[in-house]
């Protein structure tokens, strides 16, 4: 059974048939200049952001030694937003007086950043009970064995 065309079908096959060959590239070209217009764009807007931890990623406390977090620095889309963080981990149960590695998990909820987070690791005391050897104070014979 043979299909009649509607009018509007008509109009738009008619319309395509006449779209000039200029016309055409002039879409194509400002379509390409938009898209790489939008990559600069967003270069710019993003090109100082950073997730950052301030001090050190690793910290190391004597037992009963006090815990000064030092926080962390995030600029998205040009703007400060380290007061959105939020800590978890073991934040929380952070005890300086009890031996252990504790680690702090930074994450903010951010267009930019989304599901990023940073993690410090807090270690009390000696928390592998063993000796640790300096590797400075470790000599080496002729046969490689190492000797303290």
């Amino acid at each position: 059974m043979a299909r009649r065309k509607s009018e509007v079908q008509k109009a738009a096959e008619k319309a395509v048939k006449k779209t000039h060959t200029a016309t055409v590239v002039l879409v194509v070209l400002f379509f390409l200049i938009g898209c790489i217009g939008g990559v600069f764009v967003s270069m710019q807007l993003t090109k100082n952001d950073k997730f950052e931890l301030k001090g050190d990623k690793t910290v190391y406390l004597q037992i009963g030694e006090a815990y000064t977090e030092a926080g962390v620095e995030i600029v998205s889309f040009g703007k400060d937003i380290s007061a959105k963080v939020t800590y978890s981990g073991d934040y929380d149960s952070l005890d300086t007086a009890t031996e252990g590695v504790y680690q702090i998990v930074y994450k903010v909820e951010d267009l930019r950043w989304g599901n990023f987070q940073r993690v410090r690791t807090v270690v009390v005391g000696n928390p592998d009970q063993g000796e640790q050897t300096d590797p400075a104070d470790v000599t080496h014979t002729e046969d490689g064995n190492g000797e303290e």
